[in-house]
């Protein structure tokens, strides 16, 4: 397949399946839009296997958002916008896997690409940790304390979430070894240690400095997705 026929693919399949988030309640138009040129660009770069993984982080953390919304509303600890996710939530949990793309996609580096999903790793870890924590989370604590802390608090964290969260960097590592072909078995390892460390340094920095609190979570998402990224390729490059 040629890259004009690719990229024709790659729009029609974003551009649909942006159309069903969109009437499902999942994304705002300004997600609409980012989600349509990351995601293409992430098609045009990685083919369809890279593409699977996007969507396989959208679908789960999106149906994770929705899961309980009305309690997590109630403890004024719901996705904002009923849950719809709009551009800026988009880039911050995709740029770095989107860099990454576009950087194998020229050098045709596979370490490239353990970035690229580690990134996600990260962010789904970190999206399935804090919903499932501030769902079932029974006993959340400050990350750099222990101190017991009330359930949404800026990086706390619970056995519950913590658990789910290594489980969801596990599965995207899993997922991400079996579709990338470039990529071996170990990598998927590095892949799920990465993600689950930048999960667990977000928490530790929104714990420990009102700086990195100030900075807000979109920009705090960005940052774990490097780390993790960072991670997982400095392991697997060793």
């Amino acid at each position: 397949m040629g890259q004009l026929d690719r990229l024709l693919e790659a729009l029609l399949v974003n551009g649909a399946l942006a159309a069903i988030a969109w009437w499902l309640g999942l994304v705002s138009r300004s997600g609409v839009m980012g989600g349509v040129v990351l995601g293409t660009v992430i098609y045009v770069a990685t083919g369809w296997q890279g593409f699977v993984i996007l969507f396989a982080f959208f679908a789960v953390g999106s149906g994770l958002s929705k899961l309980g919304y009305r309690r997590k509303a109630s403890l004024g600890v719901a996705q904002e916008n009923r849950g719809r996710r709009g551009a800026r939530h988009a880039l911050a949990n995709c740029l770095t896997s989107v860099l990454c793309a576009i950087v194998f996609a020229v050098t045709d580096d596979p370490l490239w690409l353990v970035g690229f999903a580690a990134a996600f790793a990260t962010a789904l870890s970190d999206t399935t940790a804090s919903e499932i924590g501030q769902l079932y989370g029974r006993h959340p604590v400050l990350a750099t304390t222990w101190k017991r802390v009330p359930i949404g608090t800026e990086g706390a964290i619970s056995l519950e979430g913590t658990a789910a969260g290594a489980v969801a960097a596990l599965g995207l590592g899993l997922l991400a070894a079996a579709l990338l072909a470039e990529l071996t078995g170990i990598m998927a390892a590095w892949i799920a240690l990465g993600g689950f460390a930048g999960m667990m340094i977000e928490s530790i920095l929104g714990a420990a400095s009102p700086f990195f609190r100030r900075l807000g979570n979109e920009a705090l998402n960005f940052a774990n997705t490097v780390v993790g990224a960072a991670i997982a390729m400095g392991l697997a490059a060793i």
